[in-house]
């Protein structure tokens, strides 16, 4: 299994090199297409105007600009890559973003900074792709990531769908891997629950792909589920993170249950997410 058309997203935050970086690799990896798009309408990281037709003007040539820097960075690692210009409001943005990702076999998104006057609209834009997309979406952290290729990964697995999904859109990474962890936090629900979690299944499952992955149960004690798997990230140098992505739709919003909430607004790593 192999990626073979990667999307990227584009934006002047401080970790769009290692996101660029990310999908270099990526696509050199599994000589896959790669695809760059930025956004017309996203609020250039240090304009401090306020006039909505400015920020238009000023947005749409950051956008230009970025596509631009995009092609001119991947010809300098020989690769030929495609670009895209979205237009449109926050709303309008997220949607053709999501219908874009469609047709490609990942996305890479970075996780929103909340130092900037545009944190939420990123938010929302993240959450939207994510769960309108139905594809893979690797977030790469706003304070950079540059353990590259991913060598040591952790699986957080409950057995619920959601991360088996994400299971098997991280199989062309996981399969590259050095070390591959599968990790259950055995939770009172957990516990409850043992027969639906079949963490031996997946374990012969993976190694049918040419994983080796090992298993590593650990109770919580006093933490949630979020603190344990942070201390495990640490404690286990991890590069990746692969883990289902919760949610539900509304009419009017879409939102992160708890555990993927609480991840992505600490990550200290990539997260490898689907839904």
């Amino acid at each position: 299994m192999s990626y073979k058309d990667i999307l990227v997203f584009l934006d002047d935050s401080t970790s769009n090199t290692d996101r660029m970086n990310a999908a270099f690799h990526l696509a050199e990896k599994h000589t896959a297409n790669l695809t760059g798009v930025s956004l017309a309408s996203l609020k250039p990281r240090h304009a401090k105007i306020n006039d909505e037709q400015a920020i238009e003007r000023i947005a749409e040539k950051l956008a230009l600009q970025l596509v631009e820097e995009f092609t001119q960075a991947a010809d300098q690692v020989g690769l030929v890559v495609n670009t895209i210009i979205i237009y449109g409001n926050a709303d309008t943005s997220a949607v053709k973003m999501a219908h874009y990702a469609r047709n490609y076999d990942i996305v890479l998104l970075h996780q929103p900074d909340p130092s900037r006057d545009s944190y939420l609209r990123l938010q929302e834009f993240a959450q939207q792709v994510l769960l309108l997309s139905g594809r893979p979406v690797l977030f790469m952290p706003y304070i950079g990531a540059n353990k590259i290729p991913f060598k040591n990964i952790m699986i957080a697995w409950d057995g619920t769908p959601a991360a088996s999904r994400a299971v098997h859109d991280a199989i062309p990474v996981l399969a590259n891997a050095k070390d591959v962890v599968i990790l259950v936090v055995e939770s009172k629900k957990q516990k409850q629950n043992k027969s639906e979690v079949l963490v031996m299944g997946l374990e012969r499952h993976l190694s049918n792909h040419n994983v080796n992955a090992r298993i590593k149960r650990i109770e919580p004690g006093i933490n949630n589920v979020p603190t344990v798997i942070l201390n495990q990230i640490a404690d286990n140098d991890i590069d990746l993170l692969v883990m289902g992505g919760y949610g539900t739709p509304t009419i009017k919003q879409k939102i992160f249950g708890g555990v993927s909430r609480l991840l992505l607004s600490s990550m200290i790593v990539p997260v490898l997410m689907s839904h």
